[in-house]
Formats: C-alpha cells, structure tokens, sequence
C-alpha cells in the first residue's frame, strides 16, 4: 500500500463545511488556510504550514465538517481514510480507545455542542488553552499525533523502498576487553524525518501484519550481513563461537512457521546455527508461553542461542529459567545504571552472575557507560558487556572504522 497524497493547485478547495468527513490530512507540502462563512463571506480562521495534521475531529467523530479548507500554494495532502484510523484505533490498547472516546466527549461538552459536532485541530488547540491546559501542552500533544499519524502511514513505503537498515552495537568479552559478537539493531531513515527510533515505529508495526515484514527483514539481512562482522570478532569466551544477536517480537516469534523460518535462513546464509543468539523479552514469553516454550526448545535442540533479555526487569525470570533452556541472562540496564548509588542494585546484579555460572549460563550486561562501571561488572564476573563506553550501535562501514582503531 503506498502513501495516498493528493495534489492540489493554489485556491483549491479540500473541503467544504458541511462536508462528509471521509479522510483528515497531513500537509506534505505547501499550506492552507482554515475558513469559515460569515455574513456570507469567507473569513480566515487560521493557516497551516508543512507536518500539520487537519480534519481528523470530524473523522473520528463521525460529524460533519465545520470548517472549509483552500489551499494557499500548490499543496501535496496525505490522506488518512477512515478505515485507516478505525483500524489502527480498533488495534490499540483497551486504554487508548478509552482515552480518545474520553477526549472527544471533553471536546463535545467544552464547545457546547451536541454529541457528533466536531471542531479543526486549530480550534482544539485554542480550546485547551481556554480549559486550563498551556500552550506548550497542546503544542506537544499535536506534534506528537502528527508525527504517529505521519510514521504508521509511511512505514509501509519504509519496508517497500529500502529505508530500512540495520545497525550493529559490538558485544565485548570482559575478560580481555576484545570483540565477542554484535547485536543488530533496526532504524529507520525516514527522507524527512529523519532517523526513527525503533520504540517509536516498532509499536505501530506490532499492531498491523507489517511487524512479520519488518521481522523476516531483521532476520534476513543480519544474516546476510554476519560473513562481514563475523572475521572482525576475535574476543569470544574460550569454547564459545562469535555470535550476532537479533530481537524477534511476539508476533514473530509465536507464529506457526517461526521455528521453520529461521532454521532455512540459517541454511540459506550458510551460518552456524551456534552463531546465531536471539534476545527474547518477558512480554515475547507471556504472550503465549506454551508456543513459544515449543519454539525454544527447538531452537536450542537446533544449537541456536536464546537469551533473555532485561532479566530482572519482569516478573517472571526465575520461573522462565528454570522451565525454558535458555543460553545467556542479560542483565538490564536499569540496575546497571544505579548499581554504585544502590547496595540492591549490585547485590542483584551479583545474584544474577553468580545463579547464571551455575546454570551454565553467559552474561551480558547492557548499558555500560563509563569504565568505573565496565570494571566493577568484569570483577563482579560478569562475562559479556555492551554499552557506549564501548561502541555505539553502528553502520558497517563505521564498525570498519571503529575496528582499525581500535587495532591500532
């Protein structure tokens, strides 16, 4: 499905008050102006310049327009039908909804109109500002619906036109402080926006298929990739193999073929399964726990490592290593961060690395940032590290540059 952006000249109508509301609109280009009938004449309410988001009160309401819109130059508009919006409404959390049926009822009862009389974004914002909230508030919360609308419409281009793309955050073995492996670590180059944080667009894929798209590509281009990071990784524990680890969601790791998929991409890159490590969070695990029990036990069977990620974070850890195999712990970040102003912090950490040596288990602590830490965790016993102390996540040539010198 690609972006449905119209084009319209200078002093083209969008819309017409009274209108049937079948789609709200990102301005991709050019600008617009808000207007309403008085006396029987136009009168400019507001104008709207590029990113702005208008129309979507009388989407979601199901209203008529209250406004007319003309634009000022030649404008492109990105349509967001209502199915679109339905769609990803009927998806979200049970809060969500909840909170956008509270918000328009908010609306409704502030303006003084009956239940289905809708108002522009412009007219909201000057209306939160009436009701107590600032300017600042009102600023940020439709910047930020811009932006979401703006993201889970392009990231089906973003799968489609390559603007997708892998970057690679060194694994350090802490005993000689060399290289272990990698973790790949998706981003989004958006061609206006800018690089996207994963946290932002992985979300909007989780509630469409478009997270199995975005999932095959994570597994298949890190892969792919492997032969060229692979010769660069020279610090591996003694008996242990250079490994690339990758993140699977729920959705990808509970569905039926996922054992099936994996296994043939390993056999299509020609890599060893002993070299492929992938992380699992507790929210993966509860989210069907009897299937993805089946998935890692196969995998492991398979040679494949699976660690969990951001132990002690959840509820569960215990309960899951002492029911499902896995290879290595990673420790959070969030205990990382306070383990020298926390005495329970560290003893937890310390717990952690000593429960995992026992079982047999690797340890990789995440979010190291600075060499007082890196050094109390090798101490401590932990096994692996990773953090900005070390590297960022990186591209392949800039890991190349890192590498030489670091060599040096």
């Amino acid at each position: 499905m690609s972006l449905d952006v119209r084009q319209f000249e200078a002093g083209e109508i969008v819309f017409r008050m009274g209108d049937e509301a079948v789609a709200a609109y990102v301005i991709e280009r050019g600008a617009v102006e808000i207007l309403i009938t008085k006396d029987g004449e136009f009168e400019r309410i507001n104008m709207l310049g590029p990113g702005a988001l208008f129309g979507e009160i009388a989407l979601l309401d199901g209203g008529t327009r209250t406004a007319t819109v003309r634009t000022l130059a030649a404008t492109h508009l990105i349509a967001i039908q209502r199915s679109q919006l339905e769609s990803l409404l009927a998806k979200a959390e049970p809060v969500v909804q909840y909170i956008v049926r509270i918000l328009l009822e908010h609306v409704r009862r502030a303006s003084g109109g009956a239940p289905g009389e809708a108002r522009t974004l412009s007219e909201l914002l000057a209306l939160a500002v009436k009701t107590g909230e600032t300017p600042e508030l009102a600023d940020k919360l439709k910047h930020e619906a811009t932006r979401m609308l703006t993201l889970a419409t392009n990231l089906v281009d973003a799968i489609a036109e390559g603007q997708l793309e892998l970057h690679y955050q060194p694994i350090v073995n802490f005993t000689n402080r060399r290289l272990a492996g990698f973790e790949a670590l998706i981003r989004w180059r958006h061609p206006t926006l800018g690089m996207v944080r994963p946290d932002e667009f992985i979300p909007l894929a989780e509630k469409t298929d478009l997270i199995h798209r975005i999932g095959e590509f994570v597994v298949q281009q890190a892969l792919a990739d492997w032969p060229m990071l692979k010769p660069l990784c020279d610090g591996a524990v003694e008996g242990a193999t250079p490994f690339m680890s990758i993140n699977l969601s729920a959705p990808e790791f509970c569905k039926p073929d996922a054992f099936e998929r994996i296994a043939q991409s390993l056999k299509t890159h020609r890599m060893a399964p002993q070299e492929l490590r992938i992380e699992l969070t507790e929210t993966v695990i509860i989210s069907n726990v009897e299937v993805v029990s089946e998935v890692i036990h196969r995998l492991r069977g398979l040679g494949v490592g699976i660690a969990l990620d951001d132990f002690g974070k959840g509820y569960g850890g215990l309960d899951y290593l002492q029911s499902l195999p896995f290879s290595c712990l990673k420790i959070d970040k969030s205990f990382v961060d306070k383990m020298h102003q926390s005495d329970r912090s560290k003893q937890i950490i310390q717990s952690t690395l000593e429960l995992s040596s026992r079982l047999g288990m690797s340890t990789v602590a995440e979010g190291i940032e600075d060499k007082p830490t890196a050094d109390l965790l090798a101490q401590m016993g932990c096994v692996y590290a990773q953090g900005y102390y070390f590297a960022r996540p990186m591209s392949i040539p800039a890991i190349r540059e890192w590498d030489a010198a670091r060599q040096a």
